[in-house]
């Protein structure tokens, strides 16, 4: 009977992920777009359009503005470094100056094509410098933990130090993440292992990155990440305060990384929804209903506007070609069987190196 209800299950959510697969990227979009008002419109409740008019004219736009434009440009040219030294540490040398276009066009890609958008630099790689896609798409796992652990670190300290703060976890979820993720890097840094199991997954050409990575990578692109959050984390705590939201620098330090990867969900574009959902509830006691919705819709608004400028001109054209290539890329991913072996393996032949839309970025040379 139990094997019945699992089977019956599992034809199910087949079902359900092939039909979402098959959709266009429009519909995706339509979709991600319609959960992420429904969020808002039910963190809204209680709140008229008067109240939410009224929190916007009370708030210091002079502080707001400026502290939204440095976060946004931290992150923009903070995060083309990081992905400049990541790629040419594991993949193949990029500059700054050329990944400067494929990081516009994710951004750009994050507003009007979100379903492809997660999957930019890895077409970036794979056309620009003909990395394999799955190896591409390892190395951005490798940094998402990267991520987390500073994200983790950040959390860990603002626990330790901050007696009371909203979204407060207890100290050791945080320290047991760190643990772990260096126990991770510790297998892949201590060389091939022993156990013909673990010897075949630390032999995947897909974990390129993982195999390469040593303690030095791991400062390297750790000591740029850290001052982009903790940019972040004073950039919230000046927005919040334009706002009349009475909190610390202290406590807001200690709740960014919770609220990062609260919003940070990929199943709505540039985390509209569930930033409102986590200032309102989050913060609540903190400010009134009306003043945390205000500056959680702000923020979003004015992040969606800097990502759509950087669509203009050839960046938009590097955006739609990259998407693309992501599409044409997913059709076929889909029909690949012979279990994880045979994903983690496959080398897809590559594409000629692309250099058009880099050029035409920057003008011919």
């Amino acid at each position: 009977m139990i094997r019945k209800i699992k089977n019956f299950a599992a034809r199910v959510l087949g079902r359900l992920s092939a039909g979402f697969s098959n959709l266009s990227p429009r519909s995706k979009n339509l979709i991600a777009y319609g959960l992420a008002l429904a969020i808002v419109a039910f963190v809204a409740r209680g709140v008229s359009a008067s109240e939410l008019g009224d929190a916007l004219g009370r708030a210091r736009l002079s502080i707001f503005i400026p502290a939204r434009i440095v976060s946004f440009l931290c992150f923009f040219f903070g995060e083309t470094l990081l992905f400049s030294l990541l790629f040419t540490f594991f993949n193949a040398r990029i500059t700054f100056r050329e990944m400067l276009p494929a990081n516009a066009a994710q951004y750009f890609l994050q507003v009007v094509n979100a379903a492809v958008a997660g999957g930019a630099l890895v077409a970036f790689l794979h056309r620009r410098k003909g990395v394999p896609w799955l190896a591409g798409g390892c190395t951005m796992i490798f940094e998402a933990l990267l991520d987390f652990q500073v994200m983790a670190w950040i959390a860990l300290f603002g626990t330790l130090l901050v007696p009371e703060f909203p979204l407060r976890v207890p100290w050791y979820y945080p320290a047991l993440a760190i643990a772990g993720l260096w126990l991770l890097a510790g297998f892949w840094m201590s060389g091939r292992p022993r156990s013909p199991i673990l010897q075949w997954l630390y032999d995947r050409p897909s974990f390129g990155a993982f195999r390469k990575a040593r303690l030095r990578h791991y400062l390297v692109l750790m000591s740029i990440r850290l001052p982009i959050f903790l940019v972040q984390c004073v950039s919230f705590y000046l927005q919040m305060i334009s706002f009349n939201i009475h909190v610390t620098l202290g406590q807001v330090i200690a709740s960014t990384p919770a609220i990062m990867l609260i919003t940070a969900l990929p199943i709505v574009p540039v985390g509209l929804g569930p930033d409102q959902a986590v200032m309102v509830y989050g913060f609540r006691g903190y400010g009134s209903q009306a003043d945390l919705l205000g500056m959680a819709l702000a923020t979003n608004m004015m992040g969606m506007m800097f990502r759509l400028i950087l669509g203009i001109g050839s960046a938009g054209t590097f955006a739609r070609e990259l998407a693309e290539e992501v599409q044409t890329a997913e059709a076929p991913a889909r029909k690949v069987g012979g279990g994880a072996e045979a994903w983690l393996d496959s080398s897809q032949p590559v594409a000629e190196p692309y250099e058009k839309t880099t050029e035409a970025f920057y003008g011919e040379e």
